[in-house]
């Protein structure tokens, strides 16, 4: 019998890159008031939050729980969250420009049948390229923005292009989902690990 994968994100880019394993799973988003779990450390707060919105979606379903959460702090200490209107995201993008963010990455996994509680968080240290007024106005005009915090996705072909450096972990910077610490619990809780060749197929057909 294969045990159920639950996702506890609404986040379209951690579904994608959950998807990229061959392994079935559902979206079960936690129903949790995340502005009620404070830290003055940062690494802290990201971890707890991730680890509630496991342990929420844990007392009401059975099976393999994945969380993350993830915020962005500017250089000067400024927390970028999602902005609230396009004037907003504009804002933060040219604050952005040619600066340091780090991404906090708090990530939890919950295998309670194999006694498996896993919580950290990842910590990426991004560097922003020079961006320009013209494509920033394009980027707020035609992208998601107000989805995403500070304003911007690296998962996307032209997010990537907006960073000049990271240090740390990639999956977590552009996904909100650190794959190389989820697969090895995967294996751990006895899944075989493999990509799904289907979900690449979709992007690499002519």
């Amino acid at each position: 019998m294969i045990r159920k994968i639950i996702l506890a994100s609404r986040s379209l880019q951690r579904k994608a890159l959950l998807s990229s394993l061959d392994l079935p799973f559902e979206v079960i988003p936690a129903d949790i008031n995340e502005k009620e779990i404070k830290d003055e450390d940062f690494a802290v707060r990201a971890r707890n939050i991730a680890l509630a919105k496991a342990k929420a979606v844990s007392t009401k379903h059975e099976g393999i729980i994945i969380a993350a959460d993830t915020f962005v702090v500017h250089e000067s200490g400024r927390v970028l969250e999602k902005p609230i209107n396009l004037e907003e995201a504009k804002k933060m993008l040219l604050l952005e420009s040619g600066t340091k963010l780090k991404v906090y990455t708090g990530f939890c996994y919950l295998d309670k049948e194999n006694g498996i509680e896993h919580s950290e968080t990842f910590i990426t240290e991004v560097t922003f390229r020079k961006l320009y007024l013209e494509e920033i106005e394009s980027y707020v005009t035609n992208m998601p923005v107000l989805t995403w915090s500070a304003a911007y996705s690296p998962a996307y072909h032209y997010g990537m292009s907006m960073i000049k450096s990271i240090s740390g972990s990639m999956t977590a910077f552009t996904h909100g989902l650190p794959l190389e610490a989820l697969v090895p619990l995967l294996k751990e809780s006895g899944f075989s690990i493999r990509p799904n060749v289907q979900f690449f197929n979709q992007f690499s057909k002519k």
